[in-house]
């Protein structure tokens, strides 16, 4: 899990799970059904807000 305190070593893991995931929800979008395209954006959402968080912490440790 990416944290404010994470390494951009994390971070970059991070965003390269959510990329594998949209890859595979855009690969295979059709044949999924509603309940696994919610429970997928859900955790692309999740992705992302963990991203934002550790950017915008590692912006003001880099900017005081």
């Amino acid at each position: 899990m990416l944290t404010k305190n994470s390494t951009i070593e994390t971070a970059v893991n991070t965003a390269d799970n959510m990329y594998q995931l949209l890859d595979l929800m855009y690969t295979h979008f059709k044949s999924m059904d509603d309940d696994q395209k919610e429970s997928l954006v859900g955790l692309c959402y999740e992705l992302s807000c963990q991203i934002s968080t550790w950017m915008n912490a590692e912006e003001k440790r880099r900017n005081g």
